[in-house]
């Protein structure tokens, strides 16, 4: 609530509780005179019903709200307040009522101590360049300067307080040392660093300067124009037209397409090295199993010469030390399964027969049959052909182990099979 001082008419802010359990001491805002608040609320009335009861008597009254929460504290009498609302501009005084507040008895307060022979320098100085200089006033209504009374005689001058008994922000300490402020000051500016955060985001001033601000060692128009000076003083922000995250997306995509043809180079280089090392493979195990047929022997399937046929184009058989094949990679299954019985330790001694889809269907996979022409009556074996889905070839094998042969499945009747010579292919 506020109260209004019965001595110089200045309205103060206070905060009394519901129920208090020790009397509260208040300092007048304009005056410095001390009020003391012993009110007790055994109902424990809050804000809100202090606020209507202020209300309603200062409507009955014809009084301000504060002159009511004055009466209603016991801070000034109901006289006082109806005699200065009829001093105020407009309103008609009535005769015998202007030395109401005289003849008013005064309510005992605290003693205070008297003011300092610093502070009344400093006061004097205020005052004295207050009237000197006219911007004065709004250079302190920005820096929140305190309002001092107007220079009365001595024997109606009130004692202040002492700068021991001020409960000032103890951040002020500095700036009441240097001078720049008095004890009072300190106390009306209350907290520093918020008195100093509001300036900052209401003027747009760096917190050093709204801090000196706060300690009046500056004012706000110097405060100002400081910023400025230091904002002129750093190097500009250099101008790019092109944002960083454009830059970087053009040099990852760059970098991507450099990475993917050298990906496709290696491929190619490593495809015929392995065309190369294939061949060379092939042509020893070849010459050796036309060695071990008989001369006058001619199996299907097999030039006059005795000689095997070669292995399609385009197609890389991979062997292992001891000559077995371990992978066999081609551009259809067709050509993998003819590849697959014309190289290796028993190149000529296998003739290929047909593809025939897997069970179920599967457009990645083949069977491909082929029998063994050394031993006429063993059953037709076969082995699995799978499509790599990143290459698009077909290979059989995994490159580590032999290939393994199984039994083909039984195939449905209508089965579509493929068949396959390896003197001309699938017929």
């Amino acid at each position: 609530m506020r109260f209004r001082c019965a001595q110089c008419r200045a309205l103060t802010q206070v905060q009394i509780p519901a129920r208090m359990t020790a009397p509260m001491v208040t300092s007048c805002s304009g005056c410095g005179r001390r009020y003391r608040f012993a009110v007790d609320r055994p109902r424990g009335a809050d804000d809100q019903e202090r606020y209507k009861r202020a209300k309603e008597f200062a409507e009955s009254s014809q009084i301000d709200l504060g002159s009511a929460y004055s009466v209603l504290e016991g801070v000034m009498t109901l006289e006082d307040a109806q005699a200065l609302g009829r001093g105020q501009p407009g309103a008609k005084p009535r005769p015998g009522t202007t030395a109401a507040p005289a003849a008013a008895a005064p309510r005992p307060t605290l003693p205070v101590s008297p003011r300092s022979e610093l502070e009344e320098a400093l006061v004097q100085a205020t005052e004295a360049a207050s009237r000197e200089s006219p911007d004065l006033k709004a250079e302190s209504r920005a820096a929140m300067t305190v309002r001092t009374p107007p220079a009365a005689g001595p024997s109606a001058r009130q004692p202040a307080l002492a700068e021991s008994e001020v409960g000032y922000d103890p951040g002020f300490a500095g700036a009441i040392r240097d001078g720049a402020l008095t004890p009072r000051q300190a106390l009306e500016r209350g907290d520093r660093r918020a008195l100093a955060m509001r300036l900052s985001q209401r003027h747009r001033l760096p917190m050093d300067l709204a801090l000196r601000v706060a300690d009046n060692r500056l004012t706000v128009h110097q405060a100002l124009q400081q910023k400025a000076s230091n904002e002129a003083k750093e190097p500009p922000r250099p101008q790019t037209s092109v944002s960083h995250g454009v830059w970087n997306f053009m040099v990852y995509s760059v970098g991507a397409l450099i990475l993917t043809g050298l990906g496709v180079h290696i491929y190619g280089v490593w495809g015929e090295y392995l065309a190369q090392r294939g061949l060379a493979a092939v042509s020893l195990p070849e010459a050796a199993a036309a060695s071990r047929r008989p001369a006058a022997a001619v199996l299907p399937g097999q030039a006059a010469s005795g000689v095997p046929s070669p292995p399609p184009p385009l197609t890389v058989p991979k062997t292992d030390s001891t000559g077995q094949l371990v992978e066999v990679v081609g551009p259809d299954p067709r050509s993998v399964l003819v590849a697959f019985c014309s190289t290796g330790r028993q190149s000529g001694q296998r003739e290929p027969i047909e593809i025939d889809p897997t069970m179920p269907p599967d457009a990645s996979a083949r069977w491909g049959l082929f029998r063994n022409l050394e031993q006429p009556s063993m059953p037709v074996r076969a082995i699995v052909i799978r499509k790599d889905p990143k290459t698009g070839r077909w290979s059989a094998g995994d490159g580590r182990s032999p290939i393994m042969t199984e039994a083909p499945p039984q195939f449905p009747p209508g089965t579509r099979a493929v068949p396959v010579t390896a003197e001309g292919g699938g017929s």
